[in-house]
């Protein structure tokens, strides 16, 4: 028998929660839903209600490609925002696209726990965007847009305030770019300072001209 006496239903008319949305995507259609009203605590219509909200309703829309799943883990993962989101995955809802993140683990740039920048205040500026493997759910890219949010720079295992030495496929990147605008060229270098940038360009330009002086070579 359907349930569809509210009285009944604990759950009746309170937000739904994730979890219960999550359970209703997994078993709708699979499970007789007076099964899952009774589950949740909740009416049959009201399951039926938020199955079509989720597109669970519709076979087609509960299968993600891998290709959605990327977007976002690029452009949800970078906080580009749910509105810029959804204009990238039509047919998709806001919840839907929220529940799918929480899913694969992609945590929003726009949304930093407090912990969470405690931990890249702490380890940002010897890690570099190797902190990325201390924070669940976010990308490099996530870390570096708010690592320059909040004003943080690496400087590797020397510390602030040290010179630290170039690598040789940051001198071979330098080397290709070396014709751009000083701007331009430190986009480059993400966790080099602009003065990092330029001292260490002047040095390949003097090295063209035969001009190097061992004493500062590698450093900046």
């Amino acid at each position: 028998m359907i349930r569809n006496d509210s009285s009944h239903c604990p759950n009746h008319r309170q937000p739904w929660l994730l979890s219960e949305m999550r359970y209703v995507e997994a078993h709708y259609g699979k499970t007789p839903t007076s099964k899952i009203a009774e589950h949740l605590g909740r009416t049959a219509t009201a399951v039926r209600m938020c199955a079509n909200k989720l597109g669970c309703s519709k076979a087609a829309s509960t299968l993600w490609s891998e290709a959605e799943k990327d977007i976002i883990r690029t452009h949800y993962a970078n906080g580009e925002g749910i509105t810029r989101v959804m204009q990238l995955l039509p047919g998709r809802t806001r919840k839907t696209i929220f529940m799918m993140a929480y899913t694969i683990g992609v945590v929003s740039a726009r949304n930093w726990s407090a912990q969470e920048c405690k931990i890249l205040k702490k380890y940002y500026p010897l890690l570099g965007t190797a902190t990325v493997d201390k924070l669940v759910g976010r990308t490099i890219d996530a870390v570096k847009i708010k690592a320059n949010d909040m004003g943080l720079r690496f400087f590797g295992c020397s510390g602030p305030g040290k010179q630290r030495m170039w690598q040789p496929e940051e001198l071979k990147k330098l080397e290709k770019h070396l014709h751009l605008p000083l701007t331009e060229l430190a986009a480059y270098f993400p966790d080099r300072t602009l003065i990092s940038v330029k001292k260490a360009k002047q040095r390949l330009v003097n090295k063209r001209k035969g001009r190097v002086q061992p004493s500062s070579k590698g450093k900046g």
